[in-house]
C-alpha cells in the first residue's frame, strides 16, 4: 500500500470557541491546532455573537454560563433573527443543567452538548461529527 493511502486524510475546520475562562479557551485552542483545526476565541457572549454573525464556523463550541451576556442570550439573539438553525453550535457547561434543559436547547436549534469537565478526545469527535453532519 502506498504511503498516501496509509495516511488517512484529515479535515480541517473552523471552531469558534466563546468562553469567559480563559484557561479553557487557551486548552482547547492548543489542543485543536495541534490537530490543524483554526480557532477563533471570544472571551463573552457578546464577542462571541458578533463573531457568529460576521463569520462562518464549521461549528462554534458556546459556554452557556458566562457573566453578562451568557450562551443562552446568543441563543436566544441568533434564534430572534431566525439565525440559530444556519450554525452549528455545539453548548458546553459545568453549570447544573436538567437532561429536559439540553434536549429543549437542541429543539430549539443548538446542534449538540458536551458536559464540563471536558473529555477532550470526546470533544473532538463530537467537533468532526457536528462538522461533517
Amino acid at each position: 500500500m502506498s504511503k498516501s493511502k496509509q495516511k488517512e486524510e484529515v479535515k480541517s475546520y473552523n471552531v469558534l470557541i466563546v468562553d469567559d475562562n480563559e484557561q479553557i479557551t487557551k486548552m482547547l485552542t492548543t489542543f485543536l491546532e495541534l490537530k490543524e483545526h483554526k480557532c477563533t476565541v471570544a472571551n463573552d457572549g457578546r464577542e462571541g455573537l458578533a463573531a457568529i454573525k460576521e463569520n462562518k464556523y464549521d461549528v462554534v463550541l458556546l459556554d452557556l454560563a458566562m457573566p453578562e451576556f451568557d450562551g443562552y442570550a446568543v441563543i436566544k439573539d441568533l434564534e430572534d433573527n431566525d439565525l440559530l438553525k444556519e450554525h452549528k453550535i455545539i453548548v458546553f457547561t459545568a453549570s447544573t443543567i436538567t437532561q429536559e434543559e439540553l434536549d429543549e436547547l437542541v429543539n430549539r436549534g443548538v446542534t449538540s452538548y458536551v458536559l464540563k469537565p471536558i473529555d477532550i478526545d470526546q470533544l473532538l469527535a463530537k467537533i468532526i461529527e457536528t462538522a461533517d453532519s
